[in-house]
């Protein structure tokens, strides 16, 4: 008969391990298999689906984001737009202000606004009338009478509460 030698402890740890594993997975999937009915998914098919739905939730996340930001940047732009036509407004007035006082009829009324007169115009002007001094004597105006000298606060007080 032959003799067979005791296994080392270092090689019954692994196949305790082995058999541990095996015995745990056997659980993961007769658990998966009764959670979701139509066949028992893998650990691996879980982790798969999980990290599809991680990523489709940051693209979402990723999407509305960006959806946020152009539409702030629109207004903006909008905002922007109504300046733009607002200076460009502006400017049109300012350079037609420009071309008028350029022109001779400003010039003309800036003149006449000091007091002078073109070749030809005939200058008019009237004398000043002196003014009359009142005959009459102005009305003597009653001096107001001096108002008696309000009563001491203690006074005020003791009236206020016992009147």
């Amino acid at each position: 008969m032959p003799r067979y030698r005791q296994a080392s402890t270092s090689a019954t740890l692994v196949t305790g391990l082995r058999r541990s594993w095996a015995m745990l997975r056997g659980r993961v999937r007769r658990w998966l298999a009764a959670t979701f009915p139509g066949g028992g998914r893998t650990l691996a098919s879980l982790a798969l689906i999980a990290l599809l739905l991680v990523m489709t939730g940051g693209m979402a996340v990723n999407l509305v984001n960006q959806i946020v930001i152009a539409r702030h940047l629109e207004r903006e732009l909008a905002a922007a737009n109504d300046q733009v036509a607002g200076l460009q407004a502006t400017t049109q007035s300012l350079e037609a202000r420009l071309e008028y006082e350029r022109s001779d009829a400003a010039a003309e009324e800036w003149a006449r606004d000091l007091g002078l007169a073109r070749e030809g115009d005939i200058v008019i002007v009237p004398e000043r009338v002196p003014e009359v001094a009142p005959t009459t004597a102005p009305a003597a105006v009653p001096s107001p009478v001096p108002l008696p000298p309000p009563p001491p606060n203690w006074q005020r007080w003791w009236q206020a509460f016992f009147p």
